[in-house]
């Protein structure tokens, strides 16, 4: 998975209860508004088995969530880190629900001005260099992106199932942040991406055995379609 890790976050998936969609951009909140506060959480080696403690404010009650979790009648649990709950809406509005010593670590509008990557051109940084749609970057980049918060990865995109005649035939990338690894790889918002290394992505299914068999790639070739021309970008690790 570490040497694709820009792919992986493309599509990764969300075992979500009111229709699949992935990448889904999600909303940092401590959860006041939402009627409810992550007390505290329980990460284990199986993430799936992970256990959060939440607070409804409106009994008082204190209960265990894991994933698939309803909380309040109102928000389903998708996943659960150290630092928060992910949930989503039967409206599928997601939000990333913090517990109250970590609300304020991922305000990134504190940073200052964002930088404008342009997508169609070149960018270089130390480490990562991007020509046209040739990407090459070394292992020790790829390591420090891979070893980011999930939740700065999950609010920098959207990505979900791109239909044609009722069938998918990509996932379209929408809401890309101008500073996000997306937009240095090259992406820009309604990029459909259809295949890779020459696999088409038709099923979530079928994207989550791709995605399983591309961990050991060190090249991947992606094809998707830009104003429904296609176009090709190639990743290469170091």
């Amino acid at each position: 998975m570490r040497s694709c890790f820009i792919i992986f976050w493309f599509l990764v998936i969300a075992p979500l209860g009111y229709g699949q969609v992935l990448l889904q951009k999600a909303q940092p909140t401590d959860g006041s508004l939402l009627g409810f506060i992550v007390v505290g959480t329980i990460a284990q080696k199986n993430a799936l088995s992970n256990v959060a403690l939440v607070k409804v404010t409106a009994s008082g009650s204190v209960t265990a969530v894991k994933i698939n979790s309803i909380i309040d009648a109102k928000y389903k649990v998708t996943d659960i880190s150290d630092k928060f709950v992910r949930v989503v809406t039967r409206e599928s509005k997601h939000y990333l629900v913090f517990m109250g010593k970590f609300s304020g670590e991922f305000n990134r509008g504190s940073s200052g001005p964002t930088k404008v990557i342009n997508p169609e051109g070149k960018y270089k940084e130390d480490g990562f260099e991007r020509d046209q749609g040739k990407v090459l970057m070394t292992g020790a980049y790829r390591d420090k992106i891979v070893n980011q918060d999930l939740s700065n990865i999950l609010m920098q995109a959207t990505a979900e199932p791109f239909m044609q005649n009722g069938v998918i035939v990509g996932f379209k990338m929408s809401q890309i942040d101008s500073d996000s690894i997306f937009a240095k790889g090259g992406l820009k918002d309604e990029d459909v991406i259809t295949s890779l290394n020459g696999q088409k992505l038709n099923s979530v299914a079928g994207a989550i055995t791709l995605l399983k068999s591309l961990k050991e790639a060190t090249s991947i070739d992606v094809e998707m379609l830009r104003n429904g021309t296609p176009t090709q970008l190639t990743i290469n690790v170091q």
